[in-house]
């Protein structure tokens, strides 16, 4: 499947942003759990090395 088979965005819908991306891009700073204590962990998520699940951040920092 390409984005030329999805159907065309309606006029009037609500723009859509993932914090993902504005991550990915640089825009904003990842999230990392409160549960995660381990420094080298840390690092790895802020740089972009590690992806934790939106079913476990629980509460952020």
């Amino acid at each position: 499947m390409s984005t030329l088979d999805l159907p065309p965005t309606p006029v009037d819908a609500d723009p859509v942003i993932l914090p993902g991306l504005l991550s990915g891009l640089g825009i904003t700073r990842r999230q990392v759990p409160a549960w995660i204590t381990d420094p080298n962990l840390i690092a790895d998520i802020l740089d972009g090395h590690a992806d934790i699940p939106t079913d476990f951040m629980g509460d952020l920092r």
